[in-house]
């Protein structure tokens, strides 16, 4: 080595190898500069194309919506917006190489509204019909059982009342209800709202509700399974009617649609004794022929006649609280683009174009999940 350090030859290789070494050094961290830039905008695009795509499945589900509305004043399970092979089908005529999309669409007036358990805003006298329909669906799902959930039907629905409640000075209903005073000593501390609900996880920060009610568990031999709901499963936000109150005010209608609620809901809004109906309504709505391409039970008005017996007073009851059609979806849109994931949640309000009369839908809401 001193010999070739001291050649002017040698000093030359060793320049020429430090030199080289150097170089290669640097091309190397480039390399992985320019790989790491590329995989990150190749990324970039993914994404940017998936959240088209997913915004484009929601305009996909307003013409199957509009379509389905100029077709028909009602809505039902039976329509094309509510079948998941043909959504699936339209999805797949949108798609590329590469992409996943998927389509879902809810009608968000077949389940409970939260607001309307106060009969209007801002006030605070509870709906009668409503807090029925909230201790039958509360007892029968979730609460019948006292050695696993000391919580009772009254207690929850006292707290979501005064979450709601105005014009009471903070009176707290029965016993077990909650205002201000009891959200500002948690930590940490909120005030409670006095108004309605503009999200439907704000129902979280109620007293008593949390996301273990919405789980239910059964053993057997084999093993377990765990039956979970979502909030937006069973609940909404929406249902404002249109209409201003003699007060000035406004109201949620709290009408369901039974032609879309899920057998939870159907079961809730029975009369009591009467839950274990609520499946044979569900199967009446979805016979189909043999050939299975042709509902056979037209869902008109008055329809679960023709599958439960009613009284007077039972039948005067369930007509004040339910519906035919909506005019509130819920659009889910998911994609999958190579790496890129997006998922966009829409909620639809139905409307009519006042000088051409076409109906039309409105985004009211759009979220990122």
């Amino acid at each position: 080595m001193n010999r070739i350090i001291h050649n002017e030859k040698g000093v030359a290789l060793v320049l020429t190898i430090a030199i080289v070494a150097i170089l290669l050094s640097t091309a190397l961290q480039m390399g992985k500069f320019t790989g790491d830039s590329v995989m990150s905008t190749l990324l970039e695009k993914d994404q940017f194309q998936a959240d088209q795509l997913a915004l484009s499945g929601i305009n996909i589900a307003m013409v199957i919506l509009v379509d389905d509305a100029e077709k028909s004043t009602i809505d039902t399970v039976q329509e094309a917006w509510a079948d998941p092979e043909k959504l699936s089908q339209a999805a797949n005529e949108l798609k590329m190489e590469n992409e996943t999309l998927t389509i879902k669409i809810t009608d968000e007036l077949s389940k409970i509204q939260i607001n309307a358990l106060i009969n209007e805003f801002y006030g605070n006298q509870l709906s009668i019909d409503q807090n029925q329909i909230w201790e039958n669906f509360l007892n029968l799902k979730f609460l019948n059982d006292k050695s696993i959930d000391k919580r009772t039907a009254a207690e929850i629905i006292n707290s979501v009342k005064d979450w709601l409640d105005s014009r009471d000075n903070d009176a707290i209903s029965g016993i077990s209800g909650a205002e201000s005073d009891y959200y500002l000593s948690l930590d940490p501390p909120y005030v409670c709202a006095n108004g309605p609900f503009n999200h439907i996880d704000e129902l979280l920060n109620v007293k008593g509700i949390s996301k273990d009610l919405f789980k239910t568990e059964t053993l057997d031999q084999t093993h377990e399974q765990v039956d979970k709901l979502a909030l937006s499963d069973i609940f909404t936000i929406y249902g404002m009617d249109k209409e201003k109150t003699g007060n000035g005010g406004y109201r949620y209608s709290g009408k369901v649609n039974i032609n879309t609620a899920g057998v939870d809901v159907v079961a809730g809004i029975l009369p009591e004794g009467m839950e274990d109906l609520a499946q044979e309504l569900i199967d009446y709505r979805e016979q189909k022929s043999e050939e299975g391409d042709i509902f056979l039970n037209p869902l008109d008005k008055g329809w679960y006649k023709k599958v439960i017996d009613l009284s007077d007073k039972e039948q005067d009851r369930l007509d004040r609280i339910i519906i035919y059609s909506s005019d509130t979806f819920k659009v889910e849109c998911a994609v999958q683009k190579n790496n890129a994931t997006a998922k966009l949640v829409a909620f639809l309000k139905k409307e009519k174009h006042e000088e051409s009369g076409k109906i039309y839908f409105r985004i009211i809401q759009i979220e990122r999940k």
